[in-house]
C-alpha cells in the first residue's frame, strides 16, 4: 500500500512538472522562446516605427519575442516607478535622463551595460556620450540622443524688415527697434522664457557665457554666487523691459499658451525663439504660411565662454533583475545600431548619438534642416557639463515663480538672485539626500 501511495505521489509530481513546462513560450521549432518586455512613451509615429523595428528584430531572431508596452507621457513616470518598486518592471525600458538619478542614485538601480559588451557594441559611442548615463562607474542606460537649446529665427520676418538676423545681444536690441517700425509695434525679437521654468534656462545661458559656471554643477551644488545670479536676472529684466523679448508677464497676458503656439510666432510677428532643437519641428508647423525658419548663431556679447545647453534627450535601460540580460542587450543593440532599424526609426527619438545609426540617417538625408542644424550649433557652442537636477520639476517650478515675481516687479533682480540661490540650495539638499 505504501509503495502504491509513493508511486501515485511521484506520478502527480511528474504531471505537475510537465504541465508547468508547457506554459513556457515555444518557438516554431519547439524550442523555448524568450519573451522580453519593452516599455516606452511617445507619439503615434514613434509607436509605429518602433513596432516595425521590433517586427524586423523578431524576424532576424526567431528565438526572441518582444512584448511591446507603450503609451503617452501622462502617467508614465508613476507607472514605471510603481513597477520598479514592485519588481514588475519590463526587461527594457525608456527612461528620462533625470529619472536615472531618481531611481539609481548610487548606480545600482539598473543593469550595468558595461557587463554586456559582447552583446552591445559600446564602440558606437564616445566616452563623453556614455558619461551622462554612468553612475558610480556603472553604465545604467544608453543615451539615445542629445537635445540642445538653440536659437531659431523666422528668416522671412527679417527679410521683410530688410535687416540681418542678429548675432549679438546688441544687434538684437537694435534690430528690435526696426522690427517694431517695419512690422508692427507689438512685434518681439525673441522668446526666451518657457511655460514651465520661466527664464531659468536663459539665466543658465547668461552665467555660463559670462562666468564659465553652471547654475548647478556636477557635484549637485549651486555653481554660482547670489551676485552672479542677480547679474543674470538684471540682464533678463533689461531685455524684457525694453520690449525686445517676451516675458512671463507677456505670456500670462496672452493666456499662457504652450511654447510652440505663441500667437506672435503664428502671425509672423516674433523674430525668434530659444528652445530645444527637438521641439522646433512643432514651431515650424505653426509658422505663418510661406515663412521660413532657420537655426541661427548663438547670441554673444555677454562674455567669452561657450554657453549652449546640452542634455540627453532620453535613455534606454535594462532591468537589473531581468532573467535574460544578454538577449535584452542584443535587442537594444539592434534597435540603436542596426542600419535597417535606423532607417525604420528615423528621427522618432531625435538625432541618434549612435555612430552607426547616424551614418545611416546621413545617407538618407535625415540629418539636415533646423532640428539637426540647431543641435550641431549647440554641440559646437556647448557650455560646461551640468547636473541633471536642473531638469527636475521642482527646479523648473522655482525658476518660473521667481521669473513671474520679477516680471511683475514684486522683487528686484538682487532679490531674485538671493531667492534663487537660497531656495535652490534647499532643493538640492532634498533631492540628493
Amino acid at each position: 500500500m505504501k509503495n502504491k501511495i509513493f508511486w501515485l505521489i511521484m506520478l502527480i509530481l511528474i504531471l505537475t512538472v510537465s504541465c508547468g513546462e508547457k506554459n513556457n513560450t515555444s518557438g516554431k521549432d519547439g524550442s523555448k522562446e524568450i519573451v522580453l518586455r519593452f516599455l516606452w512613451w511617445g507619439s503615434e509615429s514613434r509607436h509605429k516605427a518602433t513596432l516595425d523595428a521590433i517586427k524586423l528584430f523578431e524576424e532576424k531572431n526567431p528565438g526572441i519575442k518582444i512584448k511591446a508596452e507603450y503609451g503617452g507621457t501622462d502617467g508614465y513616470f508613476q507607472k514605471l516607478s510603481t513597477q520598479l518598486t514592485g519588481n514588475t518592471a519590463p526587461d527594457i525600458m525608456q527612461v528620462d535622463y533625470i529619472w536615472l538619478f531618481n531611481f539609481s542614485k548610487n548606480g545600482d538601480g539598473f543593469y550595468d551595460i558595461n557587463l554586456l559588451k559582447d552583446e552591445f557594441n559600446l564602440a558606437n559611442y564616445t566616452k563623453e556620450d556614455l558619461s551622462y548615463t554612468t553612475i558610480n562607474g556603472k553604465l545604467n542606460a544608453i543615451p539615445v540622443g542629445m537635445n540642445g537649446r538653440a536659437f531659431f529665427f523666422n528668416k522671412s520676418l527679417y527679410e521683410r524688415a530688410g535687416i540681418e538676423i542678429p548675432k549679438t545681444f546688441d544687434e538684437l536690441l537694435a534690430a528690435d527697434k526696426i522690427l517694431k517700425q517695419k512690422i508692427g509695434p507689438d512685434t518681439k525679437s525673441l522668446d526666451i522664457v518657457t511655460s514651465d521654468s520661466g527664464a531659468m534656462f536663459f539665466v543658465e545661458y547668461y552665467v555660463e557665457q559670462k562666468y564659465g559656471k553652471t547654475l548647478i554643477n556636477t557635484d549637485n551644488k549651486v555653481g554660482v554666487t547670489k551676485e552672479e545670479l542677480a547679474d543674470a536676472f538684471r540682464f533678463y529684466k533689461m531685455l524684457a523691459d525694453s520690449g525686445a523679448v517676451i516675458s512671463a508677464k507677456d505670456r500670462a497676458g496672452a493666456g499662457n499658451y504652450p511654447d510652440d503656439q505663441n500667437p506672435l510666432w503664428i502671425n509672423g510677428e516674433l523674430g525668434g525663439v530659444l528652445n530645444w532643437n527637438t521641439m522646433i519641428g512643432a514651431y515650424g508647423d505653426m509658422l505663418k504660411k510661406g515663412d521660413t525658419m532657420v537655426a541661427g548663431d548663438f547670441l554673444i556679447g555677454i562674455g567669452d565662454h561657450k554657453s549652449a545647453y546640452l542634455k540627453v534627450n532620453m535613455t534606454l535601460a535594462i532591468n537589473k533583475n531581468t532573467k535574460h540580460p544578454k538577449e535584452a542587450a542584443k535587442f537594444l543593440n539592434f534597435l540603436l545600431s542596426d542600419p535597417e532599424a535606423a532607417k525604420i526609426l528615423g528621427t522618432v527619438r531625435g538625432i541618434p548619438l549612435n555612430k552607426s545609426a547616424y551614418a545611416e540617417l546621413e545617407k538618407e538625408g535625415l540629418t539636415t534642416g533646423p532640428v539637426a542644424e540647431g543641435l550641431t550649433k549647440a554641440l559646437n557652442f556647448a557650455g560646461p557639463k551640468k547636473s541633471p537636477y536642473i531638469e527636475d520639476e521642482r527646479t523648473r517650478q522655482l525658476g518660473l515663480v521667481i521669473t513671474q515675481k520679477l516680471d511683475y516687479n514684486e522683487i528686484t533682480p538682487e532679490q531674485a538672485g538671493e531667492q534663487m540661490y537660497t531656495e535652490l540650495t534647499k532643493l538640492l539638499e532634498q533631492m540628493t539626500r
